[in-house]
């Protein structure tokens, strides 16, 4: 077993960190819904309605923007900078910005991966893979815009709930230390 594969299955802290990412994740979902049904609304006064069934645009906004970013941040809270009760605010906020970039690059790879692989089948079946290079230059700015957008809406989020599991840790102490790559670094 590598020495990376061995810390991770002795890490503590996953059932805490995974908390706060699950919490991170519900207001995520509960958001993206609420702004489907908005946009909606919107809609069904007139302009252009979507035609797609409301699931197919609600699935692919949560699989492919809020389940990587909730994971991101439980990755961020467990294994890259857990939040422990001796920190001080300022190092639970700068660990939460951390989380949150985490999560932000998880969402930058999800839809980059799932925007190149759309744009290749679709050139496959148009038999245009000539534009290969084109499609995927766009992909890759359709993750940075989604990532982006991930980030700069859900890092409020992320340091609320770093400084709910701060609180939550400081009025629970653990037996065991809980220290990640940043603070062995």
């Amino acid at each position: 077993m590598t020495a990376l594969a061995h810390r991770v299955v002795r890490q503590r802290g996953f059932l805490v960190a995974l908390a706060a990412a699950s919490l991170v994740l519900a207001v995520l979902v509960v958001q993206s819904l609420l702004t489907f049904f908005v946009t909606q609304l919107g809609y069904s006064g007139g302009g252009s309605p979507r035609d797609l069934p409301w699931w197919t645009v609600y699935g692919r906004q949560v699989l492919s923007v809020s389940v990587p970013f909730g994971v991101g941040v439980l990755l961020g809270f467990w294994f890259i900078a857990p939040v422990a009760a001796e920190l001080r605010l300022a190092h639970v906020i700068t660990r939460s910005l951390l989380a949150a970039v985490a999560g932000a690059i998880l969402v930058f790879l999800t839809t980059t991966v799932l925007e190149a692989v759309l744009a290749i089948q679709a050139l496959v079946d148009h038999g245009a893979l000539s534009r290969l290079g084109a499609e995927t230059m766009r992909a890759l700015g359709v993750g940075l815009a989604f990532a982006a957008q991930a980030f700069v809406s859900a890092t409020p989020l992320v340091i609320l709930a770093g400084i709910l599991l701060w609180n939550w840790v400081e009025r629970h102490p653990s037996r065991h230390p809980i220290a990640g790559i940043v603070d062995t670094a």
